[in-house]
């Protein structure tokens, strides 16, 4: 059972909190309680509310009537009072419930304080007006010299007036369901305000009072306001006066809000000189924070591995995925460490052409100290000073990573293992993971695979990159970004990141693993090719790929001769060297003796491939 606010020195009148801590009944807060001398038998009560109405009580003073307490005749001890605390649920069940200390008059008339109750359920149930059934219940104790109080009855077991009330909450906080900006590039009509629609949870509005959007400005000199369907509708009718506007003015960043009608005037937002807007609104204190956004196409790193010129700057751009800049703030740029102190900054292009100008303030630097590999960032006009980044350049490669969302970075040292794995559908998720092979610890892995659908894939071949084989826990990366012809993409470390998806087939796969990003060559057929096969060095003998072997495979008649492995009879993807270790561009292969072979060739990558090829 989950009980809030449950601590006996409520039952003093003594300020309480919310608890949201689980108790059993039977072994709760409560049960440590001495025995009343009272029995169960020796107290009846009256229930006395049928409605409750917080607004006419807090008007007239007046707290609620809970019932009346009645004690068997003789029964009460000397020197013994009545206390009580009285719970209050939406839930018949009172899965969830408040205790709010009561107060027993000369008459054994029981009340609780309707400001108490306004406050707690608002605090602890919901923030939501509406007229609702209210479930309550008493619990009665005693208190005999002013000693501890003792419950009357089996602790969470013995009420009294258990009823149900018609409850309506004193909230003058008017929060609707839907909220809209009006003006900006939606312009000032109910039907352009309607495609600029605020986000908002699947919660209560009350209990989250919370919308955002992100806008288009539609120019350098943007005005708004915003609005819901009443205000749109009587929009329609030629009134105004519903929308909402600012109480300051109208550039402020924040601030609070009212109608139009109660601030007597237009009171729209202004925001000059931002391509997006992002406005977060809090109806539960009508108050707003608004943030121009802008985001720039491009990014370009100044400095590090490259000099501190304009020229070479255009030359360093940040990567950045296929989706919209403001869909997608986050840009990265990877280099090579040179062993010493690297130091550099970043910016967009106006920032790089200001530099050619002998302007370095546009560019940004870090607000925190130099070397720290995280942290957030700002234009150095701002800053106040150089507040350029610092690598100590001993890594073999780093990761910049800027979002210029939240203009905050990390700087990632990077070093890399030979190999990293795809794992999906055609290896049983990693149980049989193929290789990818990194030849020059840059980074960049590559490898062969066969990317099968499954019936949850919308016919797509699904698989994901581990760092290490069958080991998730070593590097999970999916896809940040797809293109559309789903042959490549941008990665994300993350085990909620998606999977990779493409029209199933054989591919060639390049993971750069520095820049995040990974791309697919679509393998149509493998054959061998050579004299000593039918078609010489001009036409290949086609083989067939097995997916539950995972081989390339046939049966062909050869001579004995050279011949080599090709993909899509080009000579760009090749195979030679020993069976036991087939590389790009090898030494052509050699049948001793002439007949009829099966081969079996497993294009994996490099160090990694091999054939079998047995006489029949």
């Amino acid at each position: 059972m989950k009980k809030l606010n449950i601590f006996m020195s409520a039952l003093l009148g003594i300020a309480f909190t919310a608890c949201t801590e689980n108790f059993d009944p039977e072994v709760g807060p409560q049960s440590y309680l001495p025995e009343s001398p009272l029995a169960t038998s020796d107290v009846t009560m009256t229930s006395e509310a049928s409605t409750i109405n917080i607004e006419s009580l807090v008007e007239a003073g007046n707290p609620i009537t809970i019932g009346t307490a009645s004690v068997r005749e003789g029964a009460m001890p000397v020197n013994t009072v009545l206390k009580a605390t009285v719970d209050f649920s939406n839930d018949p069940d009172f899965g969830q419930f408040i205790t709010l200390p009561a107060s027993i008059d000369e008459n054994n008339l029981v009340t609780v304080s309707a400001n108490d109750l306004q406050d707690e359920y608002f605090n602890n149930i919901t923030r939501n007006p509406k007229t609702i059934n209210l479930y309550m219940r008493t619990t009665l104790y005693t208190v005999t010299n002013g000693a501890a109080e003792a419950i009357i009855g089996k602790p969470g077991e013995n009420y009294y007036a258990v009823q149900n009330v018609q409850f309506t909450p004193l909230f003058k906080v008017q929060i609707s369901p839907a909220y809209y900006v009006i003006g900006a590039a939606g312009g000032w009509t109910p039907e352009g305000a309607r495609t600029q629609k605020f986000e908002h949870s699947d919660a209560d509005v009350y209990d989250d009072p919370v919308f955002t959007i992100t806008i288009d400005s539609g120019g350098d000199d943007c005005w708004f306001a915003f609005g819901d369907d009443d205000a749109l509708n009587a929009i329609g009718g030629g009134d105004w006066t519903k929308l909402l506007g600012t109480k300051g003015e109208s550039e402020d960043l924040s601030g609070t809000m009212d109608f139009r009608y109660n601030l007597g005037g237009d009171h729209s937002f202004h925001v000059q000189n931002a391509k997006k807007i992002r406005i977060t609104l809090n109806m539960m204190d009508y108050s707003y924070v608004i943030e121009p956004v802008n985001i720039a196409e491009n990014y370009y790193l100044i400095g590090g591995p490259g000099d501190w010129s304009a020229d070479a700057a255009m030359t360093m751009p940040f990567s950045h995925s296929n989706k919209d800049v403001f869909e997608d703030p986050v840009f990265t740029y990877t280099f090579e460490g040179n062993g010493g102190d690297m130091w550099f900054a970043f910016g967009d292009k106006e920032a790089i052409d200001a530099v050619a100008a002998g302007d370095w303030n546009n560019l940004f630097g870090t607000k925190g100290e130099s070397t720290d590999l995280s942290g957030s960032f700002d234009r150095r006009y701002n800053l106040g000073g150089d507040h350029s980044f610092c690598v100590d350049g001993k890594a073999k490669m780093y990761r910049f990573t800027i979002n210029m969302a939240d203009m905050t970075y990390t700087i990632a040292p990077l070093t890399f293992n030979d190999y990293i794995w795809e794992a999906g559908v055609n290896n049983n998720w990693g149980s049989e993971a193929q290789p990818l092979y990194c030849a020059n610890q840059d980074g960049v892995y590559v490898g062969f695979f066969y990317a099968q659908d499954a019936d949850w894939s919308d016919g797509k071949g699904a698989f994901k990159f581990t760092g290490a084989f069958n080991d998730w826990g070593q590097g999970n990366y999916g896809t940040g970004t797809i293109a559309d012809d789903g042959l490549s993409g941008t990665l994300i470390d993350d085990g909620g990141s998606g999977n990779c998806l493409a029209t199933p087939g054989f591919y060639k796969a390049t993971v750069d693993l520095s820049g995040m990003t990974y791309s697919l060559i679509p393998i149509s057929g493998i054959g061998i090719v050579g004299p000593a096969q039918a078609g010489s060095w001009d036409s290949d003998t086609d083989l067939t790929y097995n997916p539950e072997t995972r081989a390339w495979e046939g049966t062909i008649d050869l001579a004995a001769d050279e011949f080599k492995f090709r993909a899509n009879d080009s000579w760009d993807i090749n195979w030679g060297g020993s069976v036991d270790n087939l590389t790009q561009d090898g030494p052509n292969l050699k049948i001793a003796e002439a007949g009829k072979y099966f081969i079996q060739f497993w294009a994996l990558c490099e160090t990694k491939s091999y054939c079998t090829i047995t006489k029949q």
